[in-house]
């Protein structure tokens, strides 16, 4: 018998002898045999690590040894993964004439692996008991330490997390990797599954692309941080600098630079690429390929990188035509959130006083808040998480240079008459989400029952709390600073107040026109009112969308899709539903107004073949309501009843709803459109 052996022996006859210790003062007078490990009576025998003093359920080291035989059995046919040096040369060589890196077995590449992830763990990552001592050891409770609720979310957020342990991480990573390897033939969208286009079938998979020249790479860098970081500022761009500066570098003297680093690196370009002229190139799409590769290195790490590396894919899928559904990462985006503790208002600094660290969780945590909460309430789906289980604080509202590692620089921004700062727009956009989130729970929960009475006051309230959202938006970033950006801009804040109308009063449209006969003379006032209010803020987001268009200062995404949607088809419904609508708009700002958003549709589908289906419905509508306009005018009919479309046109929209659907629909646009086919 070997030392391993003899070691393993004792151990396990320690750990039997312990169990039957255990048993036999059992209050339930249980006994345990060594032999065999028999049954005990009421209570299953347990066994304790003499090093760790942790309890495990008889029989768990035969349970973990069968299921490393099974896993081994399994990998003996996997082809073996490519190291993060093997992949990064790959990825460089063909501009940096880099040397082939020499191919490694398997278990060096494991090896490999796991020193590349402990010595390149980045900035943000979560104390763990080994780096500050045990925070279970305390067996008294004051107000100066950390709850018990709060360690345990501690040792979750270090070296024991739950829903990537040891055992599964492996087999996510593989699994979330191939979901993002077929998302290059999939459109994103706001689905579960995103679209399977014939046209995103058919296009050759796009081949890694090999990092800029630096100056290039700094350029796609500041494109990304002027577009996309205001809204979501879930990175730190001092941090992000100098990691772009060594992986620049590595790949300038032919070396394999940091995975992890480069990971970020590479999605920051693909991104940065999106929101320029290279929006239209194959550079967008060669970048996001090669950091693809890279992605499974980042996801073992379960940390906060972790989520940053699904923002990262959120930002992509935002703005691109192909990716990961929007709805599947923010999900997980949230849910990892959760399982780190990170919705929690733990006293982080008692354990680990980094400044850095603790603004870069809130920020992580907040705009995972904010991809959900719009997803979710688009869709009209549940959220991932409810505003009761969430007590962390905003993030300060303080430019990123201002946030060390010792403390704040500067004096956070307070009041929204004070100058904004990169990130105040992203603290208001929030706020609107918490607004939409209580719309959805109290006006439309998501479970089927009567009516609220109070709806109406609700609603009342509501609209009230948005005016004044817009009244306190801050104002707009210094002139050059993303002037082709239209995000933190007045003209986005009267959008987002337009667009939240639609939402408080999406159901209102449908439900109150069910009875119009039991409605008061006042509910039938009040009726007209938000039909108005309705077609008032559809023309507005038509208008404003626009005018955003002819100035190149907005950028293509799914989130407008919807909007523009959604806002043409309510002006559509008012015009057919509501005769105070029809008498009030002129005929001439009617024919504008669907030319607005038709022409806006028609930009899209050029650049993206999915959003055909949206275009020609709403161009039916719009023929089909102008035309019942002329016919009202004339005479030839009187007030509008019945479907709004022929049996023909019918048909037609009921095959583009299929096609749409794969895209993600809001509750309301389903319900618009089945009053109207």
């Amino acid at each position: 018998m070997t030392l391993a052996h003899k070691r393993s022996a004792t151990v396990g006859l320690q750990l039997v002898v312990t169990a039957s210790r255990q048993c036999k003062v059992s209050s339930h007078r249980q006994t345990c045999l060594i032999r065999g490990w028999a049954n005990v009576v009421r209570k299953a025998c347990i066994i304790e690590d003499p090093s760790t003093r942790r309890h495990y359920p008889r029989g768990y080291v035969e349970t973990l040894e069968q299921r490393v035989a099974q896993l081994e059995r399994s990998a003996a046919g996997v082809e073996r993964p490519r190291t993060p040096e093997e992949i990064a040369v790959t990825v460089t060589n063909a501009s940096h004439d880099a040397e082939p890196a020499a191919e490694a077995s398997v278990v060096d590449a494991t090896q490999q692996m796991s020193g590349e992830m402990q010595r390149y763990s980045l900035n943000f990552e979560f104390p763990t008991p080994s780096d500050h001592g045990d925070y279970g050891g305390g067996d008294e409770e004051t107000d100066e330490e950390p709850s018990s609720l709060d360690l345990l979310l501690l040792r979750a957020a270090g070296g024991e997390p739950h829903y990537f342990g040891s055992s599964s991480s492996f087999s996510f990573t593989k699994l979330f990797s191939a979901r993002l390897r077929g998302s290059q033939f999939h459109m994103p969208g706001l689905s579960m599954n995103g679209m399977t286009h014939p046209y995103i079938q058919e296009r050759p998979r796009p081949a890694p692309a090999p990092l800029p020249d630096r100056a290039t790479t700094k350029m796609l860098t500041a494109s990304y941080f002027d577009n996309v970081h205001p809204q979501f500022p879930f990175l730190h761009r001092p941090t992000f600098l100098e990691y772009e500066d060594a992986v620049m570098s590595a790949c300038e003297n032919g070396l394999g630079p940091n995975p992890v680093w480069s990971y970020f690196v590479y999605m920051v370009a693909a991104v940065g690429s999106l929101t320029g002229p290279l929006a239209g190139s194959t550079l967008p799409e060669g970048l996001y390929a090669a950091g693809e590769e890279l992605y499974e290195h980042v996801l073992q790490l379960n940390n906060l990188e972790s989520i940053q590396a699904l923002l990262c894919c959120a930002m992509y899928s935002l703005r691109s035509p192909i990716g990961v559904s929007i709805w599947t990462l923010s999900g997980l985006a949230i849910r990892q959130c959760v399982e780190l503790g990170l919705h929690r208002d733990i006293p982080w600094a008692k354990v680990d006083p980094n400044t850095l660290k603790t603004q870069m969780r809130r920020r992580v945590f907040w705009c995972s808040y904010n991809l959900d909460r719009g997803a979710a309430v688009t869709l009209g789906r549940p959220v991932g998480i409810a505003d009761g289980d969430i007590d962390v604080e905003l993030f300060l509202d303080v430019d990123d240079a201002s946030i060390t590692p010792t403390g704040i620089s500067s004096q956070p921004r307070s009041s929204f008459t004070e100058p904004p700062t990169v990130v105040s727009s992203a603290l208001h956009t929030i706020k609107l989400r918490k607004i939409w989130g209580r719309m959805q729970s109290q006006i439309y929960p998501q479970t089927r029952g009567s009516e609220s009475a109070g709806n109406s006051l609700l609603e009342s309230m509501f609209k009230d709390e948005l005016r004044e959202w817009q009244q306190t938006a801050p104002g707009e970033l210094p002139q050059g600073r993303a002037a082709n950006n239209a995000f933190g801009s007045t003209e986005w804040y009267k959008l987002m107040y337009h667009h939240s109308i639609l939402l408080l009063y999406r159901g209102h449209l449908v439900t109150k026109q069910r009875r119009p006969s039991t409605q008061t003379p006042a509910q039938q006032s009040m009726n007209a009112s938000v039909f108005l209010d309705c077609a008032a803020s559809s023309q507005g987001i038509c208008e404003a969308y626009r005018a955003l268009y002819m100035t190149q200062r907005l950028n293509d995404t799914w989130a407008v899709l919807h909007v523009v949607f959604l806002a043409g088809l309510t002006y559509i419904h008012c015009l057919w539903t509501s005769s105070e609508t029809r008498a009030s708009i002129r005929r001439d700002t009617v024919a504008s107004t669907c030319t607005n958003c038709m022409m806006i549709l028609v930009v899209m589908t050029e650049r993206w073949a999915s959003v055909a289906p949206y275009r020609d419905t709403f161009e039916i509508l719009s023929n089909a309501t102008q035309s019942m306009l002329v016919d009202l005018d004339s005479g030839i009919r009187g007030s509008p009843r019945g479907p709004a479309l022929s049996a023909y046109h019918a048909d037609q929209v009921s095959h583009y709803l299929m096609d749409m659907a794969d895209v993600g629909m809001c509750t309301s646009v389903e319900q618009l459109l089945a009053e109207m086919i």
